[in-house]
Order: structure tokens, then C-alpha cells, then sequence
């Protein structure tokens, strides 16, 4: 099934593929319905995490878009504790790295710390927590495992930032609506080397300007199925319709 979004969005565009690309490549290019902005792979720097070097996060737990979209990894985050089954199945099959979201406002101490080490034992490219979540509680789950950890911030606060720093934090993924280009460039100035991953927003314009304050690697959410099904079913009520 073709699906064609609606104009405004950049999930409508498929990825040009050039003549040499063609010629030399082994394998047949697949294309996914839901594309990333080719400005994110010509313009990002990339996040290293277990030793690939990613520019394109999906925002998503669910399978069919998880399936049918080209970022380079998945953020699974979603608002309840966090699960073994889901990490598990989703590590199994999105054939790409996954971050796990391990706690925040709900899940915090010993159950975060399970879910961390879990994660990891389960081939989980790294573990992400919220804002809310406590530093204490960062620096046991840091003793604990070897993975990368993401503290999501939706501030340039310098003590706030220093203090997720020393608990052990090795990467900082803003998502500060639309003031996240500026939070961005904010942290780049105060920690020039520290890693950064940014929330994409809704149009390109948004996504360079994150890149251009300084994030190394875009986090993208996708249509809804909601949305995706409107475009299908007003074309089938034009063409099939009464």
C-alpha cells in the first residue's frame, strides 16, 4: 500500500538515490514508506553509542511504523513503567539499535536499575531517562552497566546539567518544544564536547536549526496511524466512493 502524507509534512519526500549509489551497491535498496529528511544523514555529525555512529532516532514503539521507516535507531520510550516484554520484543525485532526508556517520573530505583541491566543483557544500544528522574538513582544504574546513558533535559541550566554529568550521564537528548535549538546551542556553549540528540520538531526548518546549535543526531516521531489512514481512505472515497 503507496501512502502519500500530506504535503506539509517531511515524511512525505522519498530519499533520492544517485546513479553510483545504484551501481554499487550489493543489495537491492528498500523503500520504506515513511523516509527520514535527507538533511539529517548529509548534516549531522552522528551519536556514537556501542561503537555505529547514529543520526536518525524514530520515536516510536510501535511495530508497524518501526518496520516501514529508515532511521538508523529507535527510541523506545512510552508513558508507563517500563517493560521487559517490550524491550525484548522490540530489541528482537526492529533489526536496528534500540535506546530503552528505563524511568522518569513513575519508575524510578531499584525497578529502573533492573530495567537498565536488563536492557543491556538484552543487546540494547543504550538506556534513556526522563527529566524527573534523580541523579542518585543515575549514578547506581552507571555502576551497574556499560551502556550509554541518555538523560532527557528540557534546560541549559548549568548546575542541572553538571549534576547529570557526574551521576554518570554520557549524552543529552533536548526536547524543549520550540525552544530547543536554543537549549541546544545554550549546552554547546557551557560543554563545547558533551554529546547531544535533539528532538526534531515538525518541519526542516526545525531539524537544521537543531543540527545547526550543535546536536549530533535527530529525534524524529512519526504520523500517527490515525493520520497515515486519512490520506489512504480519502483516496479510496474519491475513487471508490458512491
Amino acid at each position: 500500500m503507496e501512502i502519500n502524507l500530506m504535503s506539509e509534512s517531511f515524511w512525505g519526500s522519498k530519499k533520492k538515490i544517485s546513479f553510483w549509489e545504484r551501481l554499487f551497491r550489493r543489495d537491492k535498496p528498500v523503500n520504506k514508506a515513511l523516509t527520514t529528511p535527507e538533511i539529517i544523514g548529509k548534516n549531522c555529525q552522528g551519536l556514537l553509542l556501542k561503537n555505529e555512529s547514529l543520526k536518525s532516532f524514530l520515536f516510536s514503539t510501535d511495530m508497524a511504523l518501526i518496520e516501514n521507516n529508515d532511521a538508523d535507531a529507535i527510541l523506545a520510550v512510552y508513558p508507563f513503567p517500563p517493560s521487559p516484554k517490550i524491550i525484548k520484543t522490540l530489541i528482537d525485532f526492529a533489526g536496528k539499535p534500540i535506546v530503552c526508556g528505563v524511568g522518569g517520573g513513575q519508575t524510578k530505583g531499584k525497578k529502573s536499575i533492573e530495567m537498565a541491566i536488563y536492557a543491556e543483557q538484552m543487546g540494547a544500544h543504550g538506556i534513556i531517562v526522563n527529566v524527573p528522574f534523580e541523579n542518585k538513582d543515575i549514578k547506581k544504574i552507571r555502576e551497574k552497566i556499560a551502556l550509554p546513558i541518555i538523560a532527557t533535559v528540557t534546560s541549559s541550566d548549568y548546575k542541572f546539567l553538571k549534576g547529570k554529568i557526574d551521576a554518570g550521564v554520557t549524552v543529552f537528548h533536548v526536547s524543549g518544544g520550540s525552544h530547543t535549538s536554543k537549549i541546544v546551542k545554550e549546552i554547546k556553549d557551557k560543554f563545547p564536547d558533551f554529546p547531544i540528540m535533539a528532538t526534531g520538531g515538525k518541519n526542516l526548518e526545525s531539524i537544521q536549526e537543531s543540527i545547526d546549535s550543535g546536536s549530533r543526531a535527530i529525534v524524529l516521531s512519526p504520523p500517527s496511524n490515525k493520520d497515515l489512514f486519512k490520506t489512504v481512505m480519502e483516496k479510496y472515497r474519491k475513487t471508490f466512493g458512491s
